[in-house]
Parts: structure tokens; C-alpha cells; sequence
């Protein structure tokens, strides 16, 4: 582009000492200037040549960095897996959006005294939910997301998810990947308490799994 607007500047500049010079000349050279000033400058079309090739390099250059699109299937919504199960997934995290695999391992009953001081969770039991993530789709965007399940009991009622800011009960740890991840499984935990059993876990994140049309993705 700089070399456009100096090529033009010069061709205004050879414009204006044309017509100074115009003003003591006959008609014949009036036409000789208009020729030469109607005449395209070589340098002009190598200069656009030049500068589409860099464009189509550029866009070359794009397309190669642009993460794959994924070309797989995805779980269908409303499917109802066993422990072990692997479920293929669209994610989002601050506004990226990708495709991960989630596995539930296991649902373990915790200690109730583990839970005894937690506020709102007295007489309650802890479950751990253990499973882990793959990442298939721009990983890359999803660095240092946070995912977590939904516990649920045997009537299909959700479990509240026990939020710890510092190391979670009962070994019971959340994990999360680096913002660097390049998609390697890692494994990760969410703790629920409940005065009734929690026998399933859900994944119900986006616009095509919900609990609340029975369209989430169910481990038991």
C-alpha cells in the first residue's frame, strides 16, 4: 500500500509540471501529454501483482494456523451411558467453542463427618464423581476451562454440588487443564451432597443438552 500512494503522489506531481508547461505549448503537445499520462506504468502492475501474491500467501498462511474442524459424530442428546461410557460433546469456555470427550469412571460414597462443618450440608453424605477429559476441538480456546456434571439421585432429582475453594474432600480434587492444552486427557472430580443416594451423572451444558427437557447426557 505504501508503494501505491508514492506511485500515485509521482504521477500528481508529473500532472502538475504537464500542465505548467502546457501553458507555452501548442495543441500537439497537449495530445502527447495526454498519451503518456493514459499510458499504465509497468511498475504499477507489478506492483499489484506483487501484493496479491502476498495476500494469497497471507491467506494461505491463515488457513494452515485455523484448528481443524471437527468431523466426527457427537453424542446424541437424551443418551443415557454406563460408568466407563465415553461421551462426545461440544464445549464453551469465554466465548471459545470446541469439542471434548467426557468419561465418567465412578460414582464413591463419601463420609458424612467429612461434610459436618459445611454450611447448609449437615446430615448429608458426600458423593465423588470422578471422570475425565479429552479435548478433540480447539483445545487451544479451552485452556484453563472449568467443567463440571450434574449429580443426580435414582428419582432423576439433582444433587447440590458441594463448591471448595481449597482442596477438595475426601481426595476428592477439581482439576483443570493448562491455557496451553493440547488436548491430553486429564482427570477431574466434583463432590455433590444428598440425603439420598446420587446413582447418575449428567452432562447438560449448551443449547442441546438440558435437564430441563430430559435432553442432557446420563451416566449410571
Amino acid at each position: 500500500m505504501r508503494h501505491r500512494r508514492k506511485l500515485a503522489a509521482v504521477a500528481v506531481a508529473t500532472a502538475l509540471t504537464a500542465a505548467l508547461s502546457a501553458c507555452g505549448s501548442d495543441d500537439s503537445d497537449d495530445s502527447t501529454d495526454e498519451t503518456s499520462e493514459s499510458t499504465p506504468s509497468p511498475s504499477d502492475d507489478a506492483s499489484s501483482d506483487d501484493e496479491e501474491s502476498d495476500d494469497a500467501e497471507a491467506t494461505e498462511d491463515a488457513g494452515d494456523d485455523a484448528p481443524a474442524a471437527f468431523d466426527g459424530e457427537l453424542t446424541e442428546p437424551g443418551t443415557d451411558l454406563a460408568l466407563g461410557d465415553t461421551a462426545t460433546v461440544p464445549f464453551s469456555y469465554a466465548g471459545d467453542d470446541g469439542v471434548i470427550e467426557v468419561t465418567v469412571v465412578e460414582i464413591r460414597e463419601g463420609d458424612p463427618a467429612d461434610v459436618a462443618d459445611v454450611d447448609g450440608a449437615d446430615g448429608m453424605t458426600p458423593y465423588h464423581v470422578t471422570y475425565e477429559v479429552t479435548g478433540l476441538e480447539n483445545t487451544e480456546g479451552l485452556g484453563n476451562m472449568t467443567i463440571s456434571l450434574d449429580g443426580l439421585t435414582a428419582d432423576g432429582n439433582g444433587a447440590s454440588q458441594l463448591i471448595n475453594f481449597g482442596s477438595g474432600v475426601g481426595g476428592c480434587d477439581e482439576e483443570s487443564p493448562d491455557a496451553d492444552w493440547d488436548g491430553s486427557t486429564f482427570e477431574t472430580c466434583d463432590t455433590f451432597v444428598s440425603d439420598q443416594a446420587v446413582t447418575q451423572v449428567a452432562f447438560a451444558e449448551g443449547d442441546d443438552y438440558s435437564l430441563w427437557d430430559d435432553t442432557q447426557v446420563t451416566w449410571s
